[in-house]
């Protein structure tokens, strides 16, 4: 299994090392936890980092051209995490930045977006994206494929109110699909309630094979590989 998505230096190492995962994308949030995350990659052979700015980093700005510097590293796989809250003027200037930045290296990016669809697809055109923890509806869903992006389940998937979820999870192409934790957060059903980490990626695996009526583990693997380059 691969946790496309989790923030490994948010939660102590004995809890997530050694837990038998092929790889953990561990996602930057700022430069501070860009940095974090490309030292545990370089640390551990599963383990691959992204670089960029999250919306509620933008408190945290420093020199922006360390994103760069920090894209060159070997284990650093995607821009972001990435994306839009609000839609302020700021965010959206620093959305593309980011989006700027993936388009230079060639990277993927790694999109954040909470209820901003429509200002997402106005603002990125991109081929190599990961939507990020999605939980949007299916006519969102389809122009993420339309575009080529890759849709990434979590741990919300599982909670009893995500009827909807799980439905809009079962029409995604099995080409375009892609399981996370975003780990410390958001911890699936059984254990919701508790500091999430990777190894709990099993959950949101058994939630998808049951909704979708076959095995997804290979496939969302084999999809993690390609947009990642693993």
């Amino acid at each position: 299994m691969i946790d496309s998505h989790c923030h490994l230096y948010e939660i102590p190492e004995e809890e997530w090392v050694d837990n038998g995962l092929e790889a953990m994308v561990c996602a930057g949030a700022d430069v501070e936890t860009s940095e974090k995350a490309i030292e545990l990659a370089e640390k551990h052979p599963n383990v691959y980092a992204t670089a960029g700015i999250h919306p509620e980093g933008m408190g945290k700005l420093r020199d922006l051209s360390a994103l760069l510097e920090m894209t060159k590293k070997p284990k650093v796989v995607a821009v972001g995490e990435c994306g839009l809250d609000t839609g302020s003027e700021a965010e959206i200037e620093l959305f593309k930045f980011n989006i700027n930045l993936a388009k230079e290296t060639g990277l993927p990016v790694v999109v954040h977006c909470r209820n901003m669809f429509d200002r997402v697809f106005e603002v990125l055109n991109y081929d190599k994206v990961q939507m990020h923890c999605f939980t949007g509806n299916e006519e969102e869903m389809r122009e993420c494929v339309r575009r080529g992006w890759y849709i990434s389940f979590g741990g919300i998937l599982t909670f009893k109110k995500s009827e909807y979820s799980r439905e809009v999870a079962r029409l995604v192409p099995e080409d375009k699909l892609l399981i996370e934790t975003d780990s410390p957060y958001l911890a699936p059903e059984p254990v919701r309630g508790t500091r999430n980490t990777p190894v709990n990626v099993k959950y949101v695996l058994d939630c998808l094979t049951k909704v979708r009526g076959t095995r997804v583990e290979q496939i969302t693997s084999e999809n993690a590989r390609r947009l990642f380059g693993l």
